[in-house]
């Protein structure tokens, strides 16, 4: 008994077949969509998005825009400085005098010839020079024909002073700098306070401003971004089936095997007929030699040619029924014997397309031993002198391999239970030889193969007289994987 496999059936730590199953199929699912995707142009956007959207610099960013408000910002500080100069009383004054009416036209009379004549005059009589015309006019003698003071040159500018002083144009340029708007113009124009508020008006009525404003104002600014719209475009890629494939196993080894291996041959006997592409229903020494399959001498079965082989409900049986079959055995030294079997048996092998000296056999296979009987499924040289055996179920129930006839190694099988499928898989090359059942290691030599191609082979033995028939040798599917 195998204390290996018993302790794992003991204690269920032989996974379950149908979920190793499932679990494989799901891998290889994976693996054709992960290899898809590695062709195709939507990955190095997706890579170049996933690196962005998990960098510190993306994270940072959006913790930030998320945080952002428009109170406390240097443009709302901005902005309350600008009110608070707008509501200034003397600034106020100052815009509305430099736009009013009176003060156009103070500033035209400025400039008119009027006021330059009234400044003139008015210099002229405010001078010492009028003063000193005047009194030398008084000091002359005076007669009946002197001209009056009124007609002389200084009493006539003195005169017309007197009315442009009262004139209407005069009196307004002259009373107009003495009224508040005017003297908060004064005050205003040059000062630090209207440049400022200047600067602040210029500044916020600027589109970059306005656009920040609005930014930070919208509570939905994130969700608006460039950098956002990445973020969308990306989830949207994740969620798709083929990048969480990618994302699952990018930074695993898990394909490793389908990486490093060739799926040569593959049959899960769904055809209702056998595939003859993959298989021969004669054995390739019976077919090289009397044309028709053989027995060996002590067998009791006899091989019929594709008449029990049986392919029903998506799986492959080999029969054993009890009928009269006519056949041969071989029978060293005298040759190919005619006998009548009470037995007949079927058998299949590998075509030609599908021998190799390394790689990885794995089948799914109901183990039904039976005592009088022997279900082998195994590799072989097309001289069958050396044997790989994937299953030997029957008198003897093993795994192992076997040369010219002799077992040089095998491991039993007890602790499986009869009836139940297990995946049975053995991979042989680089000096060793290793066997698993449900992806649990069961058995292993450091033994090199034989540099020949070797094909698979499975058939039933009968052996003793057997106490119930028909008996059926059961596969699910069959995986031939050679080494790249």
């Amino acid at each position: 008994m195998s204390f290996k496999l018993f302790f794992l059936s003991t204690f269920r730590g032989l996974k379950n077949t149908a979920k190793v199953e499932a679990k494989r199929d799901q891998l290889w699912a994976d693996f054709q969509l992960y290899t898809e995707l590695q062709q195709s142009e939507d990955l190095k956007p997706y890579q170049e998005l996933d690196q962005y959207v998990n960098s510190e610099a993306f994270k940072k960013e959006k913790s930030e825009t998320k945080a952002l408000k428009f109170a406390g910002s240097p443009e709302a500080k901005l902005l309350s400085e600008f009110k608070k100069l707008e509501s200034d009383a003397k600034l106020k004054d100052f815009y509305v005098a430099l736009n009013s009416a009176d003060f156009q036209k103070f500033k035209l009379l400025e400039k008119s010839d009027t006021i330059k004549e009234f400044v003139a005059l008015r210099d002229y009589v405010g001078s010492k020079q009028f003063e000193s015309d005047k009194a030398a006019f008084e000091a002359l003698d005076k007669t009946e024909d002197s001209v009056s003071f009124e007609q002389s040159e200084a009493g006539r500018k003195y005169e017309t002073f007197r009315k442009l002083s009262n004139s209407e144009d005069v009196l307004f340029w002259t009373e107009y700098p003495s009224s508040k708007m005017h003297k908060h113009y004064k005050e205003m124009v040059n000062s630090h306070k209207r440049v400022r508020y200047e600067e602040l008006k210029k500044e916020i009525e600027t589109e970059a401003f306005q656009s920040r404003k609005a930014f930070l104002e919208d509570t939905d600014r994130w969700e608006k971004s460039e950098a956002s719209q990445k973020e969308k475009t990306y989830l949207a890629m994740k969620s798709e089936p083929r990048f969480q494939v990618y994302d699952k196993y990018k930074n695993t080894n898990e394909f490793s095997f389908f990486v490093n291996h060739e799926l040569l041959l593959e049959d899960h006997f769904e055809k209702g007929e056998l595939d003859k592409s993959k298989w021969k229903s004669i054995s390739v020494m019976a077919e090289r030699t009397v044309g028709k399959n053989f027995s060996k001498a002590g067998d009791l079965q006899g091989y019929t040619n594709g008449e029990n082989i049986l392919q029903a409900g998506s799986s492959l049986k080999l029969a054993v029924k009890r009928e009269k079959v006519d056949s041969f055995v071989w029978n060293f030294p005298i040759g190919f014997i005619p006998v009548s079997f009470d037995y007949s048996a079927g058998m299949i092998c590998s075509a030609e397309s599908f021998q190799l000296k390394s790689g990885v056999l794995e089948a799914k296979i109901r183990y039904q031993p039976n005592k009088q009987l022997v279900d082998l499924f195994y590799l072989s040289d097309d001289q069958n002198n050396y044997r790989l055996n994937l299953l030997e179920a029957g008198t003897v129930c093993q795994l192992g391999l076997s040369q010219n006839n002799n077992t040089n190694g095998s491991e039993s099988l007890g602790g499986l239970s009869a009836g139940q499928f297990y995946i049975f898989r053995m991979e042989w090359g680089q000096g060793r030889i290793c066997w698993t059942i449900n992806n649990h290691e069961i058995y292993s030599v450091q033994q090199n193969v034989p540099d020949s191609p070797l094909r698979i082979n499975m058939s039933s033995i009968v052996v003793e007289t057997p106490r119930s028939l028909p008996h059926y040798f059961e596969i699910d599917w069959v995986r031939l994987y050679k080494n790249k």
